[in-house]
């Protein structure tokens, strides 16, 4: 198939799944670009295209008024622990969990205020649906309820995790398997390249965490160390997790 062809194709509306799907693959950020504003292209096309590095792409994904729709969407790929998209109703839960003097110590502060955290989850669902940010909660495949953890900050091929959040009591894999989880979502449905976040200064049980599972530390200010983790790094560290991936 020749561009001229591909690139007709990437903008008609009539164009089936299945072929946006393949060309949201090509080599030319034009052709990608025209899948991402394409009204016809499937919710997962839609998804994979979020982590391109292309500016262009990206920004035309942005144009696109088709909504992500939930969906009872979760992403189980580990043996133990699945995620699943956060809902207002979830409010009262992370409410909680912020408030838990075990797990806030190096997070952002929140009001005891459940009104409030309802508006916050509000204005997240909104986000959501645009394809800028998911917040999961972190629960065994029967439906207990363990934690919660966030993808946001999306640019150029890379993507920020954090509000990392588990309760004391939880499995020893809760950890683990969350992480995998994560990484396996951004990496391999949403297409990033990359992930960047940052840890507090002082929380060394996450500090060890991120450095033993091969995430490199870049800089650091008064508060934070900043890390990079790359996708290919990713792909040799999950084989030492493999007896977690389903």
């Amino acid at each position: 198939m020749n561009e001229h062809k591909e690139f007709r194709l990437a903008n008609d509306p009539d164009t089936s799944h299945d072929i946006l799907e393949q060309l949201s693959r090509s080599p030319s950020d034009v052709i990608r670009g025209s899948v991402a504003l394409n009204k016809n292209a499937s919710q997962e096309t839609l998804l994979h295209l979020i982590g391109d590095k292309s500016s262009h792409v990206t920004e035309n994904l942005r144009k696109n008024g088709i909504a992500f729709t939930e969906n009872d969407f979760t992403v189980s790929v580990c043996k133990h622990v699945k995620l699943r998209l956060a809902t207002v109703n979830d409010s009262e839960f992370i409410l909680n969990l912020r408030l838990d003097t075990n797990l806030n110590k190096h997070v952002s502060g929140v009001d005891n205020d459940l009104e409030k955290q309802k508006q916050w989850m509000v204005g997240y669902k909104e986000r959501e649906q645009n394809r800028k940010e998911f917040y999961f909660i972190i629960g065994s495949l029967q439906g207990e309820s363990y934690g919660a953890v966030r993808l946001y900050d999306f640019k150029g091929g890379s993507f920020c995790w954090g509000s990392w959040m588990i309760q004391k009591d939880s499995p020893a894999y809760a950890s683990i398997e969350s992480a995998l989880s994560i990484y396996e979502f951004a990496f391999y449905t949403l297409g990033f390249h990359r992930s960047h976040f940052d840890v507090r200064k002082g929380n060394d049980k996450v500090v060890k965490f991120h450095e033993g599972f091969g995430a490199k530390r870049v800089s650091s200010d008064t508060e934070n160390y900043y890390f990079n983790f790359e996708k290919t790094d990713y792909e040799i560290t999950k084989k030492r997790y493999k007896k977690f991936l389903a």
